[in-house]
């Protein structure tokens, strides 16, 4: 069973409704995918250009009208030296959202949460009656036409029942011997996203590997295409981005928190990810959402005058 410690706990969509969708541009300057993974499903749509995705221990190139399935625990990312061009659509959903009251149906389900069972890694086209079935399922989540939950959860009734009914699974056997040899990699990135406002050696890093640093550093980027350091510092700047726009705590005291003691260095390593500087990324993202803002206060004014 996978450990949920180690899993991304952004949350999905609400608790009644445990979907959410994404639209993804590579091309952005703010974009990046470092390798992560969650106990979710993930249903991704390459909708123009081409992506090259590495997921387990393989890499996948899509392109415009590719279909991509994952199960919960696969470790997936990507990175700019390889990722292409393109902009996909993703659905990040929780299998849960289908077990409510529906016996028949809770086997199947339960023995892929588990991990008794997993759905291969798909790889298809928009041709096959299954991605037929994909492209409605993405279609109706982003119209949100009434009654288009009752709508998502039909068909994503209808794809599991594919699944199942064609065997589009494998058994554990096959998915240790895939994914066990990158436990060593999930424990780093745990290791990472419970100390990144830490200091955090390579030494650390390696040990909680369980290798020696200088072959951990060539397995990591053999498996992330990043050195350690690298994949650590773009984790604690994509922190360090979430709370500038999600917080008033000052750059500095941002910059502490996610592990950098050296304000310059922070700055210089954010615009290198990023773009722009952290006074500058916060202040185009206050921008960004200060319309919406007036706008929800114009209405509740209009409310209390009516």
């Amino acid at each position: 069973m996978i450990n949920a410690k180690k899993q991304e706990s952004r949350p999905r969509g609400s608790v009644s409704y445990p979907m959410e969708y994404y639209r993804i541009d590579t091309s952005e300057p703010n974009y990046d995918l470092p390798y992560h993974w969650h106990i979710e499903f993930e249903f991704i749509h390459i909708l123009r250009g081409e992506y090259t995705l590495f997921a387990g221990t393989r890499e996948y190139v899509l392109k415009a009208g590719d279909f991509f399935l994952m199960s919960s625990g696969i470790l997936h990312g990507d990175s700019e030296r390889f990722r292409g061009k393109c902009i996909y659509e993703s659905l990040v959903f929780d299998p849960n959202i289908m077990m409510i009251n529906n016996y028949a149906t809770v086997p199947f389900l339960e023995r892929l949460i588990e991990g008794e069972n997993y759905f291969s890694i798909l790889q298809c086209t928009d041709e096959t009656d299954f991605s037929k079935r994909l492209l409605e399922l993405f279609k109706t989540v982003k119209a949100k036409n009434e009654g288009y939950a009752y709508e998502t959860i039909s068909l994503l009734f209808q794809l599991f029942g594919f699944i199942d009914l064609h065997k589009m699974y494998e058994r554990n056997e096959h998915y240790m011997k895939e994914n066990g040899k990158l436990i060593w990699l999930k424990c780093v990135m745990n290791l990472i996203k419970q100390k990144y406002g830490e200091s955090i050696s390579l030494a650390q890093m390696a040990d909680s590997a369980g290798f020696s640093p200088k072959y951990f550093c060539r397995v990591f980027h053999e498996v992330t295409h990043y050195t350690p350091m690298e994949y650590l510092n773009q984790y604690r700047i994509n922190r360090a981005a979430e709370m500038l726009l999600g917080t008033d705590e000052s750059i500095e005291d941002i910059a502490y928190d996610c592990g950098f003691n050296d304000i310059s260095y922070f700055i210089k390593l954010f615009k290198r990810y990023k773009n722009k500087t952290p006074l500058k990324y916060r202040a185009e993202g206050q921008e960004e959402t200060a319309p919406v803002q007036m706008d929800k206060k114009s209405e509740h004014e209009n409310e209390k005058t009516e």
